[in-house]
This record gives structure tokens, C-alpha cells and sequence, in this order.
């Protein structure tokens, strides 16, 4: 494992700070799964987070690390939507204001979401990468502390404990399945797989139009998309950074794509089958392990990290 990866006392740290805030997501054996793929298939139902998304954990961690002074001036970031949930469901605990800029083609219910929860509400340019140019200038101008979705070490800590989680739930995976954003999320969990259970192999998944990780790593340097042009919208980060880019590209054990519509058909089969709502953005790993595109043995443990469900059922039958 590379240098790169999160320290095992930050990870150790993350976890003892979600604790206080967090109840542990369930962990399900998915039926559906197990018996298509014929191996043991479990689901880590992020889902199920206060704000439907596992983003809340990386946020907490972040500013909870701030001194109360610092934390009391607000917090600005840019968001594809959970990340914004998450930042202003921690400033919320943790008694501060949260400033969210969001791409203007944010889906309603995720704008609604946040003003819901306290938000200051800013929509910016097409994708995530101008709204933070946005959240970066305010950050400057109005003397705010700026939390970046996935290039921020207490940010990849909290995700990371997703895998602390998992341990403590009593399963020990041999393939863990997480998509790929900006890779903030797999990064953590790399990073604690690494520290904790360092048998477990790693995959990413994107969506074709939003695989700006899988083009990087092809290329052996940061690509940056010229679009976003994906359902899933909370992967739609135009580029990675510098660090989340070498955690991914020296430790995942494999990357895949899919398309848009192989990701829906797997939330239609997950909420019709398993009873549960998840956005395309999550089940995408499901699909790119439907379709062979991720290596396993039959008998193999299998953690599929249900990322988000904010998304609406109407969404997905008009796609």
C-alpha cells in the first residue's frame, strides 16, 4: 500500500468522532444477489444516514476537527447534493452555518433537502467543479473554512469508517465494491482496509459519462472530463485531485464503468426485489457485478457500499 493512504490514527480518530454522532448502518445479506451471483452479497445500507448518504461521515470528522472558534465563523462548500447534506447535518450538531453552492442542474429534491435542513442555498455553473470555484472564492472573501468533498484527509478518514463498521458488524470481506465520485470514498475505505483488514480487495465503479477516475488512472495522469453526462449526479466531479488519484491508482484492486441505463435497471431490481431505494450512483457496482466487469470467486464475501438514496422512484422510471 502506498504512502498516500489515510494514517491509522487518523482512521482510528475518524471513528471514535462518528460514534458519538452516528448509530452504525445496517449491513444485509442482499437475496437477490447472493443467489444471481451465487456468492455471499451483503449491503452497507449508507442509505439509511440521517441524510440518506455516507457523505455525513466525512463531514463530521472534518469539522469536528476545527476549534470552536473557527467552526463558529460557517462553513462553505460545493456540493453535487450529499456532500451538501452532509456538511449542514454536521454544522447543524456541531452549532455552526453551512453555505452550499451546487451545479444548477442539482435535482430538486436534493435542493429542497437542504434548505430543509438550515442550508444557505447557491446554485453555480453546470457541474460541481464551478459551483467550488464559487465555494472557494466565498471561503477567501468571507473568512469561512472551506470543506472539500473528497480531497480532504478528515473527509476520507470519516468514509473510511465505513470499513471499521463493517469489521465491528462481524464480517470480513474479501471483496469490498464502493463507486467513485471525486474517489474520496474509496480512498478512505483503501485506507482503512489497508490498517484493518488488509486481505479485502477493493473495486471502484463509475458510470460512463462521470469516469473521470478510470480515464485518469488509463492515463497514468488527472483527465479532466469536459462534461458530466451521467444520471448519476452525485458522481459528477470533472476531475479527482492529486492525492485521492495515487491512493486509487496504486491500491484498487480494479475499476469498471457502466452505463446509465445498466445502473437503473439495478435500482429498479434492488427496490423491487430487496425492498430498497438507492440512487444510480450506488448501484452501479451492482450492475458492474451483474455484468462480469469485477473479478470474484464463487464462495467469496461481497460488500456492495449502497452510497445514497436520494433519488425519487418517478426519476428512475423516466429515465
Amino acid at each position: 500500500m502506498t504512502t498516500s493512504i489515510i494514517g491509522k490514527e487518523e482512521l482510528e480518530s475518524a471513528a471514535s468522532v462518528v460514534k458519538k454522532f452516528l448509530a452504525p448502518t445496517p449491513l444485509v445479506r442482499s437475496a437477490m444477489l447472493s443467489d444471481e451471483l451465487k456468492t455471499p452479497v451483503y449491503l452497507k445500507l449508507e442509505s439509511l444516514q440521517p441524510t440518506h448518504s455516507f457523505k455525513v461521515r466525512g463531514a463530521l470528522n472534518a469539522i469536528s476537527s476545527l476549534t470552536e472558534e473557527v467552526r463558529k465563523r460557517g462553513i462553505v462548500t460545493a456540493s453535487g447534493g450529499n456532500h451538501g447534506l452532509g456538511v449542514t447535518l454536521a454544522c447543524n450538531l456541531l452549532g455552526t452555518t453551512a453555505r452550499v453552492y451546487l451545479p444548477v442542474k442539482t435535482p430538486e429534491l436534493k435542493v429542497n433537502a437542504l434548505k430543509k435542513l438550515g442550508a444557505e442555498v447557491l446554485m453555480e455553473g453546470e457541474a460541481w467543479d464551478e459551483a467550488n470555484r464559487k465555494a472557494l472564492s466565498d471561503a477567501e472573501n468571507r473568512g469561512l473554512t472551506y470543506i472539500h468533498p473528497f480531497n480532504d484527509s478528515k473527509v476520507m478518514a470519516g468514509q473510511g469508517t465505513i470499513v471499521t463498521e463493517i469489521l465491528a458488524q462481524g464480517l470480513a470481506p474479501d471483496l469490498m465494491v464502493a463507486s467513485i465520485g471525486g474517489g474520496g470514498l474509496i480512498s478512505g475505505i483503501i485506507s482503512a482496509v489497508s490498517h484493518f483488514c488488509p486481505t479485502t480487495r477493493v473495486a471502484g465503479v463509475e458510470t460512463e459519462g462521470a469516469d473521470c477516475m478510470r480515464r485518469s488512472v488509463q492515463a497514468n495522469e488527472i483527465i479532466e472530463l469536459d462534461s458530466i453526462k451521467s444520471i448519476a449526479d452525485s458522481l459528477g466531479a470533472k476531475k479527482t485531485e492529486e492525492r485521492p488519484f495515487n491512493i486509487v491508482k496504486n491500491n484498487v484492486s480494479q475499476l469498471a464503468t457502466v452505463e446509465d441505463r445498466s445502473a437503473v435497471k439495478a435500482a429498479l431490481d434492488l427496490l423491487n426485489q430487496d425492498k430498497l431505494l438507492a440512487e444510480p450512483a450506488a448501484t452501479c457496482c451492482i450492475a458492474a457485478l451483474r455484468e462480469g466487469k469485477l473479478d470474484f470467486k464463487e464462495g467469496e464475501t461481497l460488500v456492495i457500499v449502497v452510497c445514497g438514496a436520494n433519488t425519487t422512484v418517478e426519476k428512475l422510471l423516466h429515465f
